[in-house]
C-alpha cells in the first residue's frame, strides 16, 4: 500500500449499544465503527462474516448487527482525522438528525444504507 492511497471511509452503526459487560460505563461502550479500506463490498462481507476488524468481529459474536450509514473518499490519514474527532454519533445519519460533517464529505442522496441483521440476534 502506498502513502497517501485512496480508497474508502466508512461509518457502521451498530444495532445496539455493544456494552463489553453489564453496567459498563457509556464511554467503555460502543456504537460506531470507523474504518478505511481499497474494497468497500469485500470488507463489509468480512465484517459480516466475523473476520473484520476487532470490535466488528466482537458486536457480530454478541449478536448484534450493523448498517453502513456513511462514506466518502480518502486516505488513512483522513480516517484517522475522523477518529480523532471522536464522537461519532454526532456524524451519523441513523443517530442524528442533522449529522455534522466535519473530515466527511457532505451525505448525499447516493447512498443507500447496507444493513447486515446478525442472525444469531441479541441475547
Amino acid at each position: 500500500m502506498m502513502r497517501g492511497q485512496l480508497g474508502v471511509i466508512y461509518m457502521l452503526c451498530f444495532h445496539h449499544w455493544y456494552e463489553p459487560y453489564p453496567g459498563a460505563p457509556r464511554y467503555c461502550c460502543a456504537r460506531h465503527y470507523v474504518g478505511w479500506t481499497e474494497d468497500l463490498l469485500h470488507r463489509l462481507d468480512r465484517h459480516a462474516s466475523g473476520t473484520g476488524a476487532r470490535l466488528v468481529e466482537v458486536i457480530w459474536h454478541a449478536g448484534i448487527g450493523f448498517t453502513l450509514v456513511r462514506i466518502c473518499e480518502g486516505t488513512r490519514r483522513r480516517e484517522r482525522a475522523i477518529k480523532n474527532d471522536g464522537g461519532a454519533t454526532r456524524y451519523c445519519p441513523a443517530c442524528t438528525p442533522h449529522p455534522w460533517t466535519g473530515h466527511w464529505s457532505p451525505i448525499t442522496g447516493d447512498l443507500i444504507p447496507r444493513t447486515y441483521p446478525n442472525p444469531a440476534r441479541r441475547r
